[in-house]
């Protein structure tokens, strides 16, 4: 059987699939922009997390070093040391750490400046 291709709905799926991989492409470009200020978030709040799990056998000097270094080996901004906070509190006995700091972000069509909280909280 022969089927007859109306001229009108050439090139249609040429075209989806064009737009798809250039949505694809667009997606993976801003992606691979932002990804690494997400991934020195989450390793800035695992070292966090660490440290506060190990507090009791630290000062509070101690983990701010700690942090302070792992800050600058991952390079984030100075707000991220200079804003860290930690908290104790005998009953029940807790850590809490905290900081906050901005990245500016710069892609074609968006700028932003995203804040990120990072902060670490543990019950011993």
């Amino acid at each position: 059987m022969v089927t007859r291709i109306r001229s009108n709905e050439r090139g249609a799926s040429t075209l989806g699939c064009g737009i798809s991989v250039l949505l694809f492409l667009a997606v993976l470009y801003y992606g691979a922009m932002i990804g690494p200020h997400v991934w020195n978030y989450y390793s800035f709040k695992d070292e966090m997390n660490t440290a506060a799990r190990f507090a009791q056998t630290q000062t509070d000097p101690q983990i701010l070093r700690v942090l302070a270094a792992k800050a600058d080996e991952i390079g984030l901004p100075p707000a991220a040391k200079a804003g860290l906070k930690i908290r104790r509190t005998p009953n029940p006995q807790r850590i809490s750490i905290s900081t906050q700091y901005n990245e500016r972000i710069d892609l074609p069509l968006l700028h932003r400046i995203i804040t990120f909280r990072p902060q670490a909280e543990m019950m011993y």
